[in-house]
């Protein structure tokens, strides 16, 4: 009896990681290095479908001092993980990459090289 209730307390235990950790967009820091190298060389436009190596359907970029709930309001979309702290600071932008649902991945930028906006949902523009 008490195997059964150990069994099925990992399983209950396993299933919450799963739920918890499951479908949360992870900061890419190494796409973040990329962009802002290109940025570095002048660059005003960067086509994001040649620099990213994941699946997504959608991005959107975010200012300063935007939430989480405002990301999901107007993705449409469940968004949990690393929101590069952008809900408190003013130094910087954050990319956010979606699939239908789910927030995937997202990059960090500096707002040093100016604002950001995207365009035709592949492009990022600096203004």
């Amino acid at each position: 009896m008490r195997k059964i209730v150990l069994i099925a307390l990992m399983l209950t235990i396993v299933i919450i990681s799963a739920v918890f950790w499951g479908n949360r967009a992870n900061q890419d820091t190494i796409l973040s290095k990329e962009i802002h190298s290109t940025l570095a060389q002048g660059a005003k436009q960067i086509d994001l479908t040649t620099m990213t190596v994941f699946e997504w359907d959608a991005v959107e970029v975010f200012g300063p001092y935007t939430t989480n709930e405002i990301i999901e309001d107007s993705m449409d979309i469940r968004f949990k993980g690393d929101n590069g702290g952008i809900d408190v600071l003013d130094d910087r932008f954050l990319l956010v990459f979606a699939d239908r649902e789910n927030a995937v991945k997202t990059a960090v930028l500096s707002r040093k090289y100016g604002d950001f906006t995207i365009q035709n949902n592949k492009t990022l523009n600096v203004n």
